[in-house]
């Protein structure tokens, strides 16, 4: 056979070959983690509302048992429950920094995921998250980490940096329960930044971060609220962050709590101002007294 029309064959099976592989390549790019405990209907629903099926995107389970691993020291039973409902798409990119949104979830917020995604040391991806009804989220949280592992461009994680993921979201669901989603979400940010940043010795050193923001705001937290924090930052500064890579991005949740950490910034000195008027009047008095 003419070696030139061999050729020809060889080139022109190879082609036919590309495409199909190029798109499994493609395919396998997003990745949805569904709660277990749905029913068939409620999961296809959810594909549907993520605009994918088994064909386009790697699609995973997530147990009530894997939500237990990861959240079961930190969160209350009350807020993990016995199920695994919330549901969560995943899209690793190169550009565009953390995109997230949510539906359908209570109990936490995208800026809490976003934080969490940092720790993770995840820097560019879409993710969305929701249910089919009302329901607290944490499934979804520990889906993320294990739909980004099971994505064409994620990579595996280390289990103390998932560990040390899903405890912030946890820490941080707590402290929006009773301050609000977004001021726990920028209490956060701010500590964590100053903790990768300083890297601090000991615990004492973290302590003294989250005392010193804490009252920048104004914030009245309890002792446990405290503990929870630097038990957590504790973690993160053992992950050995690199402040120069993960700064732009705890800016840019910062940038989005900046109204309303402000607003707290400003009522905090203003009472301070009043204070401090109001001692130095008393001040006056009590001498007119004597």
């Amino acid at each position: 056979m003419n070696k030139k029309l061999v050729l020809g064959i060889i080139l022109t099976a190879a082609s036919l070959f590309a495409t199909p592989i190029n798109n499994v390549y493609a395919d396998s790019y997003k990745s949805v983690t569904i709660g277990a405990d749905l029913t068939n209907q409620q999961k296809q629903n959810m594909l549907k509302y993520f605009n994918v099926d088994s064909n386009s995107a790697s699609v995973v389970e997530v147990t009530s048992t894997e939500e237990k691993k990861y959240l079961g020291d930190t969160v209350s039973k009350g807020q993990l429950g016995n199920k695994s409902i919330s549901c969560s798409y995943i899209e690793p990119t190169t550009t565009g920094g953390l995109v997230v949104n949510t539906h359908n979830v209570t109990w936490v917020n995208a800026s809490m995921i976003k934080n969490a995604l940092i720790t993770a040391g995840i820097e560019n991806a879409n993710v969305k998250v929701s249910a089919p009804f009302t329901v607290s989220g944490t499934a979804a949280m520990t889906g993320i980490l294990k739909g980004f592992e099971n994505s064409k461009d994620g990579k595996k994680l280390d289990e103390n940096t998932k560990k040390t993921a899903n405890e912030e979201v946890a820490v941080t669901g707590k402290l929006g329960e009773k301050i609000g989603q977004d001021k726990a979400s920028g209490l956060i940010n701010e500590v964590k930044s100053e903790v990768i940043k300083d890297k601090p010795k000991d615990e004492e050193g973290i302590k003294k971060i989250v005392d010193n923001v804490t009252d920048n705001y104004n914030y009245k937290l309890s002792k446990d609220d405290v503990n929870n924090i630097v038990g957590l930052m504790t973690n993160v500064n053992k992950l050995n962050l690199d402040y120069s890579k993960v700064k732009g991005q705890l800016e840019g949740v910062a940038s989005t709590m900046k109204n309303t950490l402000q607003s707290d910034k400003t009522k905090s000195w203003f009472a301070g101002v009043c204070a401090s008027i109001g001692d130095f009047f008393k001040g006056i008095a009590n001498s007119l007294k004597s």
